[in-house]
């Protein structure tokens, strides 16, 4: 996925790729850079894509190790050293005395291409000869070697032969230059780029916007293991061993398997659904993760409940805004009498908050922001807050309950200010003292509603309807639960204390 790269000095572009790990040990380095001698973004563009073969190129060469060359290859590459050096001796770029005692030594090693006469010749173009195999990242045997050196020894003497032509003002073209045969190179066109058929998947799939953020550099590790972006050409193989990278690289299997393969198996799904790839290459491919064992329920015990809830009615320390103040009052008083996502909360609005046939409810909706089914869904607020003053407080806010958009720092569609809200209350929660690592400082509240909605009485058909969970049979997706039956449940819905007890208040 390497793009023509602005220096941020000069403002000329460079062509950068990492070199691939298979390839470190070989090439030396990590990273290939080279000036693309151009500050025009067309033009940069054309020679980078251009750049880019020559690199694949080399790359693929490096890969097939030690080569023996043929006749026909041998002679290219020889024709390759003509044409590099007849332009320049077009130009003047010679000395002719040089030039004259260059062809002696040379036409010595090709009349009798002897131990010495070589050394001799190699004295002066041996390092040329390694540096031009080396662009091409060509490794050849010692057989193949002698030939070549012997093949660029006749092109060089038949391009100095020419020069001396061109003093005597004779530029007539060569009529021996066509005696070297071209070699078509046949680069892999690029059929599928990563960053481009991603978009266009994240595009038709309406993948949310913070899914997106974290699948792209997942797959980005993809394309720089296998050491190139062409979503045709990866192979099962490409990402079994890239799998296996990642997991001796320390990633947990359950990240692999969470984010790494499935952001792969999800892309590569589509791309074969439209029948621009044969086969998913990820297909059959699994990560087995371990659990670890769970030592304690996902909810919330009643005591840790009184602890948080017992915090969100004291006094707020510290130098905090009006929002950020709220949103510790509130949201967790809110996610603990809905369920909700703590996302779902934070990022409500004012018009969120309304009357559906006569019922108090909250509005809980994509157009606010993720909502991970996304559907929309009616929520009934619990009495207990209206007593406490939860719609007063909703008629003071002319937007968002929770942040200031105009005050906000930045905020994106894939890190929403809402998202940064729902962070900061998580880290509170865990100064609170909640910091055993099997409960989530947030997501608590929706396993602890599910537990005290049971314990209460409600059907488990209705906390689904209000967590927005799928129903449990096919049947109850048919029909709705109206506001009003959904209230009338919520009544069974044991209350929360609002006043601390002296020991919840020390703990707080």
């Amino acid at each position: 996925m390497s793009r023509p790269w602005p220096h941020p000095k000069t403002g000329v572009f460079w062509f950068r790729k990492r070199i691939p790990k298979d390839l470190l040990a070989l090439v030396g380095k990590r990273e290939e850079k080279a000036s693309l001698g151009t500050k025009e973004v067309g033009e940069a563009k054309r020679r980078h894509a251009a750049h880019a073969i020559l690199v694949d190129q080399r790359w693929e060469n490096l890969r097939a190790g030690v080569r023996r060359l043929n006749m026909l290859e041998i002679n290219a590459i020889a024709g390759e050293f003509y044409e590099n050096l007849v332009p320049e001796f077009q130009a003047g770029g010679f000395s002719p005395v040089s030039n004259v005692i260059s062809a002696a030594m040379i036409d010595g090693f090709v009349k009798d291409p002897s131990p010495g006469n070589r050394t001799q010749f190699l004295r002066f173009h041996g390092k040329e000869i390694d540096a031009h195999l080396a662009r091409k990242g060509l490794v050849v045997d010692p057989d193949t070697r002698g030939s070549l050196e012997y093949a660029i020894a006749k092109a060089i003497l038949q391009a100095v032969e020419q020069s001396m032509k061109y003093l005597d003002g004779d530029y007539s073209p060569d009529p021996m230059a066509g005696r070297f045969p071209k070699i078509q190179d046949k680069p892999k066109t690029v059929v599928l780029p990563l960053e481009e058929w991603f978009a266009a998947y994240a595009k038709a799939s309406e993948l949310a916007p913070s899914t997106q953020k974290r699948w792209l550099p997942a797959l980005a590790t993809l394309a720089t293991y296998i050491g190139h972006d062409d979503l045709a050409r990866v192979t099962p193989d490409n990402v079994a061993d890239w799998v296996d990278d990642l997991a001796r690289g320390g990633r947990r299997a359950k990240t692999i398997r969470d984010v790494y393969l499935a952001s792969a198996k999800a892309l590569f799904g589509w791309l074969k659904g439209t029948r621009k790839v044969a086969a998913n290459p990820c297909e059959g491919l699994r990560v087995k993760v371990v659990e670890g064992p769970v030592l304690r329920d996902r909810s919330f015990t009643d005591a840790e409940a009184s602890i948080i809830l017992a915090a969100a009615l004291s006094p707020q320390k510290g130098r905090l805004s009006l929002e950020h103040s709220a949103a510790r009052r509130w949201v967790p008083w809110l996610c603990a009498y809905s369920g909700a996502r703590v996302g779902e909360i934070t990022q409500l609005r004012r018009k969120d908050i309304r009357h559906e046939n006569g019922v108090p409810i909250l509005h809980i909706t994509p157009e606010a922001g993720t909502v991970k089914t996304k559907r929309f869904r009616y929520v009934p607020i619990h009495p207990h807050l209206i007593e406490m003053g939860f719609l007063d407080y909703v008629s003071t806010r002319p937007g968002p309950l929770f942040y200031d958009p105009a005050r906000g720092r930045g905020g994106s569609d894939a890190n929403p200010i809402s998202k940064k809200v729902g962070e900061r209350l998580a880290a509170w929660v865990r100064k609170l003292g909640i910091t055993d690592v099997g409960v989530d400082p947030n997501h608590g509240w929706r396993h602890a509603f599910k537990t005290r909605g049971r314990r209460g009485g409600m059907r488990d058909s209705v906390l689904d309807a209000i967590q927005g969970h799928v129903p449990q049979t096919e049947g109850g997706k048919y029909g709705e639960f109206p506001a009003d039956v959904m209230a009338n449940e919520m009544k069974l819905f044991p209350r929360y204390a609002d006043r601390p007890t002296v020991h919840e208040a020390v703990a707080a």
